[in-house]
């Protein structure tokens, strides 16, 4: 008697992956999955102690490939801001965090096939804190108004904000600094002189973190407001990037010279504002308009012109453009150590 073997047929939901041995234990797997209806989405395949998992690629937070974060048992962390997800069901382990799809994996005769209908849908809950959403909203509020040329000032007064990069212990050992001197004259004979209305910000009474190079991972990565200020409550960038995108007409800045370059606050400050000139870059938008930027340098040492070219080429950058004379230094040569006199 002949014998016939039916195949068993797979129902019409189940996509064909590869062979169980494609992925080896404790990696994962990308594919580009098309639904019936030709949405294509990316889909990582994990192996976990022999047992098969699959989720969303993308992030929920801001799209960062999750196949290529780091896996510690079922919890992997995107390479991008560190969004946690357990690949066995797409939730965060944290409390209000965001989940991705997950999808039900078939292992058949060593074969491994994808149920495309998501078994556990996605969702974006996480919120960020007050102030970050604030600014944000803010931030697409005034540009949208600019694109309309809807702008009614609330006054006639220019706006120019003032900010110090000198860095000193005002706690333990204050001193002068003549590149702060000369920012106050600045800000006083535009209010008093000219009728501005003027703010001060001194970066070292603020706390705030150095540049973590998102940008380098890729450069939908680097994020306005800056991710760092969305994850740290206490950092206060966000102050930084409210004064110079919303309220100010003007920016004055001001540096000493250490070894021939602008102070370590200075570069602290403008790494961590690469995220506003990569906007520009990434997504079309930009966020300084119709804004003049100049500069104040001065120091012991030599360089002026070296440090205000510097400066010049970033805040063009930004969008910010400049006068005749957009900067004033001075210094008193290499080898005037008598630091403290206080030339101006």
């Amino acid at each position: 008697m002949r014998r016939f073997v039916t195949k068993r047929k797979q129902p019409s939901s189940l996509h064909y992956l590869c062979l169980k041995t494609e992925i080896a234990e404790g990696n994962s797997k990308v594919f580009s999955i098309s639904s019936d209806k030709g949405i294509k989405q990316e889909v990582a395949v994990f192996n976990i102690g022999g047992n098969f998992y699959a989720i969303s690629n993308v992030c929920a937070h801001k799209g960062g490939p999750l196949s290529q974060g780091i896996l510690e048992k079922s919890i992997v962390t995107c390479p991008w801001h560190g969004w946690k997800y357990d690949v066995r069901n797409g939730k965060s382990p944290h409390r209000g965090g965001d989940s991705v799809n997950s999808f039900k994996i078939h292992s058949i005769r060593n074969k491994l096939y994808l149920d495309l209908i998501p078994s556990k849908l996605g969702t974006a809950s996480y919120r960020p804190h007050k102030a970050y959403a604030e600014l944000r909203d803010s931030v697409r509020n005034h540009l949208s108004h600019i694109d309309k040329d809807s702008i009614i000032q609330t006054d006639n007064k220019v706006h120019v904000l003032g900010i110090s990069t000198t860095n000193t212990n005002d706690e333990i050992a204050p001193r002068k600094s003549t590149s702060e001197r000369s920012l106050e004259f600045a800000l006083d004979f535009a209010k008093n002189k000219l009728g501005a209305n003027c703010h001060m910000i001194k970066l070292r009474n603020l706390k705030f973190r150095h540049c973590e190079g998102y940008y380098s991972k890729n450069a939908k990565a680097c994020i306005f407001p800056c991710s760092i200020s969305e994850i740290d409550k206490a950092d206060q960038m966000l102050e930084v990037y409210e004064r110079v995108i919303l309220w100010s007409d003007v920016v004055l800045v001001s540096t000493p010279i250490r070894w021939g370059n602008a102070s370590s606050l200075y570069y602290q400050m403008v790494q961590r504002m690469n995220c506003v000139q990569n906007q520009s870059v990434t997504n079309q938008q930009y966020l300084i308009r119709d804004k003049a930027a100049a500069f104040i340098i001065t120091g012991g040492q030599d360089n002026v012109q070296h440090v205000a070219g510097e400066m010049l080429m970033f805040w063009s950058q930004l969008g910010f453009v400049f006068g005749k004379f957009p900067f004033v230094g001075w210094n008193r040569g290499w080898y005037a150590e008598d630091t403290e006199r206080k030339k101006i």
